[in-house]
């Protein structure tokens, strides 16, 4: 069983970040989907034995010149995640799709796969939507997916 903390959109708010990664010490994998991937870097020590994956936002001057990937394929707990920025770079199918860029969390269904947007973690509130992030629960029975505000309680949950 792996358990992965999901942000995006964080754009400099080290205060809210550090938080989020101090309440989720116990999560083996995160995953920044963009909008200043760069910020998790103020962050080594809460990182440390955990594997990071990130995609960048599409502010980053290596998402616009094409040197950075839009999107990533991640293989865990013999489940097939895509990750990306904006659902657009999106590319093929998998078990969840997980993006950003919205700053508001959803976690729907596509032709694609399960759509899980964590939201946003810029402000308090930001865009009239308030700072939540995701934390995904993958084992062989199945994925739970949960959006979670800054109290860390959780206000919506799928499990498939």
């Amino acid at each position: 069983m792996k358990y992965i903390l999901v942000l995006s959109d964080t754009h400099g708010n080290y205060e809210i970040l550090q938080d989020v990664l101090d309440s989720n010490m116990l999560v083996d994998v995160i995953i920044h989907l963009g909008d200043n991937y760069e910020d998790l870097d103020q962050c080594v020590y809460n990182r440390r034995g955990r594997k990071v994956y990130r995609v960048p936002g599409i502010f980053h001057p290596k998402y616009r010149d094409g040197s950075l990937p839009h999107h990533q394929e991640i293989a865990l707990e013999g489940r097939r995640l895509i990750i990306a920025h904006t659902f657009d770079d999106i590319i093929g199918s998998g078990d969840v799709i997980l993006y950003g860029h919205t700053h508001n969390w959803e976690i729907s269904n596509s032709i694609k796969g399960i759509c899980f947007n964590p939201g946003h973690l810029r402000e308090l509130v930001d865009k009239k939507r308030s700072a939540t992030y995701g934390i995904m629960e993958v084992c062989d029975s199945g994925i739970t997916l949960r959006i979670l505000n800054l109290q860390h309680k959780v206000i919506a949950e799928a499990y498939i």
